[in-house]
């Protein structure tokens, strides 16, 4: 393009290089078609898929594996693109894992037994046990900051007090009347005057009630840790009962199949086993760092565990005795 310059009276002309960029623009990161497209044969058809013949794919054992997709629950696979994608307990290596459709038919047509033998079933167990127990800790934080926020009563808009005010005023008006009239003797009267008064005090009240209804309150989903308004869009489900938008969302959706999901593991008897030869997971004091004790006697009991050790060793005296008597009767 060809644009011009005026310079001390004089115009030039200047040819833009095609590379130029106007200051602050940003220019979108393009990838090439061909990897798009490879990226997405991955993710339908594994990577293994234009192997030679003879070359052996991606396997159950392979690290490279998403275990968790394969046992048919990849918390990086629900929550990726979400709110939760970012928590501390999912790490980036894990939304690198390769889900191939090929492995997850594989093993779903192994037998139970089989599938036990890899452990990926208690591994799948002890990981969602973790991620659901720390999710659960930043829910209750934040249901206790907006339950505090919600108990606040918010002020009124100034439309609704302004004619909060005028009301009132015309309460005051009428009580008084109400009583100079009943010092006068006008019984009827001054009645009038006081129910005028009372139905007042009654649209005060609805105004009151309507403005709160109208106010924003906010609350946490106790599934995903959403915070959600009441005066959020809500729309009828397959079962005629209202729910909240969020509710049909990614989100949502993740962690309630989360949650399912070790439920169903955790009714399982006996639980997942571990696989052959792995150590069972250390106890929840070795976890924490800590180190685990036996708890300590009581002082009743210390004194029965001396009398008990008291009596032992007198019976084996007792024993000793009547074999040496015996002996030197012999």
């Amino acid at each position: 393009g060809v644009f011009r310059v005026r310079v001390s009276d004089r115009v030039c002309v200047r040819r833009m290089v095609r590379s130029y960029k106007y200051k602050g623009q940003r220019e979108p990161t393009q990838l090439d078609p061909h990897v798009m497209m490879r990226m997405q044969m991955d993710a339908l058809m594994g990577t293994g898929r234009d192997t030679q013949e003879g070359v052996v794919g991606p396997q159950l054992s392979d690290e490279s594996v998403d275990r968790h997709y394969l046992c048919g629950c990849s918390p990086y696979e629900l929550l990726k693109g979400t709110k939760s994608e970012v928590i501390p307990e999912l790490s980036r290596d894990g939304f690198m894992k390769v889900r191939p459709e090929a492995l997850k038919i594989q093993w779903d047509a192994l037998t139970q037994e089989e599938k036990d033998k890899y452990g990926y079933e208690r591994d799948q167990m002890e990981f969602l046990e973790t991620i659901v127990a720390a999710q659960d800790r930043r829910i209750a934080k934040l249901k206790e900051q907006y339950e505090t926020a919600n108990e606040t009563t918010p002020a009124l808009p100034p439309d609704a007090q302004r004619e909060i005010n005028e009301l009132r005023d015309k309460i005051k008006e009428l009580q008084a009347q109400s009583e100079a009239l009943g010092e006068q003797g006008d019984v009827d009267a001054s009645l009038k005057a006081f129910e005028e008064a009372n139905s007042l005090q009654l649209q005060i009240q609805g105004i009151e009630t309507k403005a709160a209804e109208k106010t924003k309150k906010q609350y946490v989903d106790e599934i995903s840790g959403l915070v959600y308004s009441t005066t959020d869009n809500q729309t009828l489900n397959k079962a005629g009962h209202p729910q909240y938008d969020y509710q049909t969302g990614r989100h949502h959706l993740g962690w309630k199949a989360i949650r399912e999901k070790l439920v169903e593991l955790k009714s399982r008897v006996p639980l997942p086993p571990y696989a052959p030869g792995k150590q069972p997971a250390a106890s929840s004091f070795a976890r924490n760092g800590a180190k685990e004790v036996t708890a300590p006697v009581a002082e009743k009991d210390k004194g029965k565990e001396g009398d008990r050790d008291k009596g032992k060793e007198g019976e084996e005296r007792d024993e000793r005795r009547e074999r040496d008597e015996r002996r030197g009767r012999n």
